[in-house]
């Protein structure tokens, strides 16, 4: 019976998520923003590459060429992707169906928390559904990435909670396991606040030990520090194993790609996309976020996105969280986990607070990372296993275990309603622009809060209600759930600007992964949208600017100068030079070159030591000397030389091109360490060419040029992460399996 109620929440879960889905589902409406400029065309690109056997290495279409396996957001080594893009197709309908399963994931792996913790199906349920649809999810729709780390969170705690209580190591190879692959298609500042976050929870365990009071399978074991660093240890050292692929990659390859590998200045890391106090208010009503939509309320918290301010969590999740603190008399678990919340809050306010400045400070890694308002996510997971102990509590209290539960029930319900409207009227009342679905949100804030504190005070007054808390609590919570899904929608989804969009881009996808010519545009084509977006890609467009996550600022210049823009776009992509100059390639030697080709009217060559790019530091001006700038303005113009295109696909380009002397070649394709090329069968190295091209040496007469990327043990490092998912996973399987069969 017990294993029935689970597996009733978890289906009416699943149903409930997709009718608040079923525009999406039905194609009514279209994924936004980041989803479709960037997230939408990248998992195309995957399954175009799936479908033709291929794995996404490197992508020629989009800015220039990227290395889109070394970028953990774009998954192309996650198996979870990979596995729905094949199926699917990289259409629109596949980009949806990958991520509502994604999505989905996250409030069932909470269920599978929260039975572990011992709630009751019931009370899980209802905060799995308040999960689902919190701020969180819904600020950060748009942004795959975050949505594929936050849901494998509710997985990996679960288990190794799971080896720290039964003192086994094998659920704790699987947290690891589950971890590890959250990055392969998730964010990278959420991968390191996930196992920060673990370590928190597994000090908390050790700390301050509570045993599940319930009839359980096997008995809970008190968790020592030994077992608990070594499970840590385990969890992270397979977990490593797994998203080596993508991340090995991100440090080969981002290195002298892009400008975001090392350090962010202090300020900017800890107070770009900050949570504004102010935003607080927000847990009053998902329609307080829809009030910072672009362009509505600009000067409303001016320093927080849209996607990283909503802290909505759901009326009787939040409730049920407190209710867990002030129920009893005080928990050590319980005031850890508050701690924990309070803790990301503090962090996600940034430098209105100096607990994010002091994690700069003392916390290397997280001096790479911005957005301080992801921190909230920890927060809201945490009053989430919170909530799960108030439900526990609520059903002790149905069965007569505690008495005075249903008074500081009706105190707390009281409580929280009166401060959810009053929060709600100070926002609404300051002459903001409103958005759409007002009336909507008044009869979300009646019927939810003053309902949540109506009922609370009904089972106070009359025991013979109490017997029907499951029942009524649950229609609350479908109340709220779907009243917030509706209101939340524009942050979602949208149906007439990004609708047709998507149809148009699905209508010329092109599945072919190879190039006929050297033809490149400077920008995706207009139709597509007026902002910078990655489409072209399914129209297998190459272009040289789009929505970058690994941007470098050279191509952003190189991109918007008249001349060498010309010089990377067009159908002749080919320079040659019998006189070039080695530089640095930082800010200072930029500026000469820039200048020198303003002189001319025409492009020159300059070179950089493929040593130099990877540590390139385009600020350092130690590195600029006039020497360098004496070479640079007496450089003459590069000729541009036609091609004969034997073969171009995303990983190999073959070129027959005729040189009138000895000198360099300059292909205008970007360079990353791992090309390599030969000329006239022989190797030859591939330095940097004009700050982010590709340069080799070239001779009198025919040359039979030959590019191809060889990313650095990538075939191994994707064997060794997916062989360790299948032995972590399938083992015990296997040995249950071939058991009967042993002599």
């Amino acid at each position: 019976m017990e294993k029935l109620k689970w597996t009733i929440a978890a289906f009416s879960l699943a149903v409930v998520f997709l009718i608040c889905n079923s525009r999406l589902v039905t194609g009514e409406r279209a994924p936004i923003w980041d989803a479709w400029a960037f997230y939408g065309p990248e998992f195309s690109l995957v399954a175009d590459h799936a479908r033709a056997g291929h794995f996404l290495l490197w992508d020629p279409w989009a800015n220039g060429g990227t290395p889109d396996h070394a970028d953990p957001t774009v998954g192309a080594a996650s198996p979870i992707l990979i596995f729905v893009a094949a199926i699917m197709g990289g259409t629109r309908a596949g980009f949806v169906t990958y991520w509502l399963l994604i999505w989905l994931l996250g409030p069932l792996g909470f269920l599978l928390l929260g039975r572990h913790l011992g709630a009751p199906a019931w009370g899980t349920w209802i905060v799995a559904l308040g999960i689902a649809f919190c701020s969180f999810y819904t600020g950060h729709a748009e942004h795959t990435s975050f949505v594929y780390s936050f849901s494998f969170l509710p997985w990996f705690v679960w288990l190794l909670d799971k080896a720290l209580v039964s003192n086994r190591l094998w659920p704790a190879l699987q947290a690891g396991t589950l971890w590890g692959l959250s990055s392969l298609g998730g964010y990278p500042q959420l991968t390191f606040l996930s196992a920060c976050f673990l370590c928190l929870w597994v000090a908390g365990r050790c700390l301050f030990f509570e045993p599940i009071p319930t009839q359980r399978d096997e008995p809970w074991i008190r968790p020592h520090w030994r077992s608990a660093i070594l499970a840590l240890v385990l969890a992270f050292s397979v977990g490593a194993m797994v998203l080596a692929p993508s991340y090995v990659g991100l440090f080969t390859q981002g290195a002298g790609y892009t400008d975001r590998i090392g350090a962010l200045p202090r300020l900017y890391a800890i107070s770009s996309n900050e949570l504004e106090p102010g935003t607080l208010l927000t847990f009053a009503s998902p329609y307080l976020h829809l009030l910072k939509y672009p362009g509505l309320n600009p000067a409303l918290w001016p320093k927080s996105d849209v996607s990283v301010m909503g802290n909505y969590i759901g009326a009787l999740p939040l409730l049920l969280a407190l209710f867990a603190i002030v129920t009893r008399p005080p928990s050590g678990w319980r005031l850890w986990l508050l701690g924990i919340a309070l803790l990301s809050m503090m962090c996600a306010m940034g430098d209105y607070l100096p607990i994010r400045g002091w994690l700069y400070d003392f916390l290397p890694p997280t001096r790479y990372f911005r957005h301080p308002g992801t921190f909230r996510g920890y927060a809201i997971f945490a009053a989430a296993v919170l909530a799960n102990a108030g439900a526990k509590d609520l059903q002790l209290g149905r069965s007569g275990s505690f008495p005075r539960i249903w008074k500081s029930l009706a105190i707390v319900s009281a409580a929280i309603a009166i401060a959810a409207i009053f929060s709600y009227h100070r926002v609404i009342s300051q002459g903001l622009r409103l958005a759409d679905g007002f009336q909507r949100a008044n009869q979300h804030l009646i019927l939810v809060w003053a309902g949540s504190c109506f009922g609370f005070l009904l089972l106070l007054i009359s025991p013979r209600v109490r017997k029907a808390v499951p029942i009524l609590l649950c229609l609350l919570a479908l109340t709220d759930v779907f009243y917030t899904a509706r209101i939340s929608q524009p942050l979602v989804s949208d149906a007439g600007f990004f609708g047709p969009l998507w149809a148009r881009a699905d209508a010329g996808h092109k599945t072919d992964l190879t190039l006929p010519t050297l033809e490149r545009q400077l920008t995706p084509p207009s139709w597509l949208g007026p902002a910078l977006n990655d489409n072209n890609i399914l129209l297998k467009i190459p272009t040289l600017l789009n929505d970058a996550t690994m941007a470098n600022h050279f191509r952003t210049a190189i991109a918007t100068h008249a001349v060498l823009s010309t010089m990377a776009t067009g159908g002749n992509r080919l320079w040659f030079t019998d006189r070039t100059a080695t530089v640095f390639p930082s800010d200072p030697q930029f500026v000469d070159f820039v200048k020198r080709v303003d002189a001319l009217g025409a492009p020159v060559v300059v070179l950089h030591q493929p040593e130099d790019m990877v540590k390139m530091r385009p600020n350092d001006a130690a590195h600029a000397n006039r020497m360098n700038a004496d070479a640079i303005s007496n450089l003459p113009a590069a000729q541009q030389l036609a091609a004969d295109l034997i073969a171009y696909n995303p990983n190999q380009l073959k070129l027959n091109v005729q040189c009138p002397s000895d000198g360099w070649l300059l292909v205008t394709d970007r360079w990353s360490r791992n090309w390599r090329a030969t000329v006239n069968d022989l190797a030859v190295p591939v330095l940097g060419g004009d700050f982010i091209f590709r340069a080799i040496p070239v001779h009198a007469g025919e040359n039979r040029v030959q590019f191809s990327y060889e990313p650095f043990a990538w075939w191994e490092l994707l064997l060794l992460s997916w062989s360790t998912l299948f032995i972590v996973f399938a083992g015990p399987y296997i040995k249950t399996i071939f058991k009967p069969l042993a002599l």
